[in-house]
């Protein structure tokens, strides 16, 4: 034997540790087989996984142990991309890490717990976290030689691998190599775009920001109009989607608001087109009446409460989500119902308004903004136990999740209907402004997503539910003929809803709606969100 030559039980525990490195890498890929979600191009993705995992597993002997220890300090970031496929059916993006992290910590909490019991998550991430411990372990044990074959194949997979990363060099043309799907549904390739999208944050931090001021101030706003004598409610939902507004014969407070309508006490609009798929990019964007193209970080504006007290009219901030989503100090009522560690039912949020125009009885025109927890995940959570019969004992997950979204959907109805006969009882022309901040994804929609908030756009998280209602005296005086505008097209946007509970407070002008109703997102896993026709969401 030359003195040069690798001994054959040497190169076996070479071979096995390289073995262990490429089965670690391609390990947290094994949740696309296991969870909802689906993939657009899957022979990319897994060609895009061999290569990462070749790529690792071919590298020359003295990267070896830099490499297993590297895939090793990484898992963290691993598992949160098992977990975010596994929870929601699609990688992570920097608006979904935003969305969960800018929330309280419960908010933060509640998506650990919907991670740790997505279906596959334990189990894949469990083999990931033993196959990189078994890859670090050989690969500090062994001792490293060149390998020419090795270091070859490194170097071809090396070419086609750098194009992951080449974009953030200008280089967009050879980057379009690793399409946008493969970025975000490969491990490998996802940590490289996450750390990009930071650090091109960190250089021009306003290139992505959205309206992060702390506290917004209502007062020194100029008057833009006079308000009208009465009552003006808005009223913002949590994740209430187009078609779960009123559901016939799923229970009493879906029937009361339908015979309202019937009795000419509201309208319900056609659908409208979030601002956003996710709270902290619409609910700003809703608030301010900013475009529904508009970036997130376009609220620099004065709000709608803002400009209702400018007006003339007393106001009221009321929430029962769990954080601010967006402050504003400076009005007559400022009020957090839930916090941190106590959520209150939406009903409790409903008495906080009634106890408002009890104090202010007698003032001539009131404003007031309600934002709702409604049917924020876990829907069991958003509704009295009491309130419906026992769930039924033979159900999958699945039955039990539509199950449990319905009936915090009704709950949701049954609150407005108090809302709504809290307007009755007032002598004065009374209305109020319903939707959602954005919709949700459900099991029954088979589109491989879950939720909301995530990287790409579905019709189902981003088409809400519009609707007005008002009470008799605000009828006889004719103001929801402003409306009508509204009524006779296909989609309508948050703007649109925005400038209409402002119509009906008295500003001036004739509602127009979009003639091509846009939303702010994104339709391919992997491309930046940006201007987005709602027309083109997919289901």
């Amino acid at each position: 034997m030359s003195p040069k030559s690798t001994p054959a039980p040497h190169r076996q525990q070479a071979f096995r540790a390289r073995l262990a490195l490429f089965a670690a890498a391609l390990c947290p890929l094994a949740i696309w087989l296991i969870s909802s979600g689906r993939l657009a191009r899957p022979g990319e993705t897994a060609a895009w996984a061999l290569l990462c995992a070749l790529l690792m597993a071919s590298a020359p002997g003295r990267w070896m142990r830099p490499f297993a220890y590297a895939q090793l300090l990484l898992l963290p970031l691993t598992l949160a991309w098992v977990g975010a496929v596994a929870s929601t059916g699609m990688g992570p993006s920097i608006a979904s890490l935003e969305s969960v992290t800018a929330g309280a910590y419960k908010e933060v909490r509640t998506a650990l717990e919907v991670v740790l019991r997505a279906p596959g998550f334990a189990l894949t991430a469990g083999a990931t976290l033993l196959l990189s411990a078994v890859a670090a372990r050989l690969a500090h044990r062994q001792r490293w030689e060149a390998d020419g074959r090795s270091g070859l194949l490194f170097l071809v997979l090396l070419l086609p691998a750098s194009a992951a990363v080449l974009d953030a060099a200008g280089l967009h043309g050879f980057a379009r190599l690793a399409g946008p799907e493969a970025r975000v549904s490969v491990p490998w390739l996802s940590h490289l775009e996450m750390m990009k999208a930071s650090l091109n944050q960190l250089v021009m931090p306003g290139a992505q920001a959205r309206d992060a001021q702390p506290v917004r101030s209502a007062l020194g706003v100029a008057p833009a109009f006079r308000t009208e004598a009465g009552v003006a409610v808005l009223i913002i939902g949590e994740s209430l989607r187009a078609d779960a507004l009123l559901k016939p014969g799923r229970g009493p407070g879906s029937a009361e608001l339908q015979r309202r309508l019937d009795d000419g006490l509201g309208v319900r609009l056609p659908d409208a087109c979030a601002g956003g798929n996710g709270t902290f990019i619409a609910v700003p964007k809703l608030l301010t009446a900013a475009p529904a193209e508009a970036p997130p970080s376009d609220t620099h504006r004065p709000s709608l409460l803002a400009l209702a007290r400018a007006g003339g009219a007393k106001t009221a901030y009321i929430n029962n989500h769990e954080i601010w989503v967006m402050p504003e100090a400076g009005h007559d009522l400022v009020q957090k119902i839930s916090s941190t560690e106590t959520n209150s039912y939406d009903e409790v949020a409903t008495e906080a308004v009634e106890n408002f125009i009890r104090r202010e009885e007698g003032s001539p025109s009131l404003a007031i903004v309600l934002h709702l927890y409604g049917q924020h995940f876990f829907y069991e959570d958003r509704y009295p136990s009491g309130l419906f019969e026992p769930e039924p004992a033979p159900a999958s997950p699945s039955e039990l999740e539509e199950l449990r979204y319905q009936r915090a959907a009704e709950y949701g109805a049954q609150v407005l209907a108090r809302a709504a006969r809290m307007l009755d009882g007032l002598p004065t022309p009374a209305y109020l402004v319903f939707t959602s901040d954005h919709g949700e994804n459900l099991p029954s929609d088979h589109n491989g997503k879950r939720f909301h908030a995530g990287p790409v756009n579905s019709r189902p998280d981003t088409l809400v539910p519009a609707l007005v209602l008002w009470n008799r005296a605000f009828a006889q005086s004719g103001r929801q003929h402003r409306l009508e505008a509204l009524q006779g097209t296909a989609l309508i946007t948050h703007h649109d809803l925005a400038r209409a509970w402002l119509a009906l407070l008295g500003a001036p002008g004739r509602l127009t709606p979009a003639t091509e109703p846009m939303t702010w997102g994104a339709v391919t896993a992997g491309l930046p969100a940006g201007p987005l026709r709602c027309g083109d969401l997919p289901p």
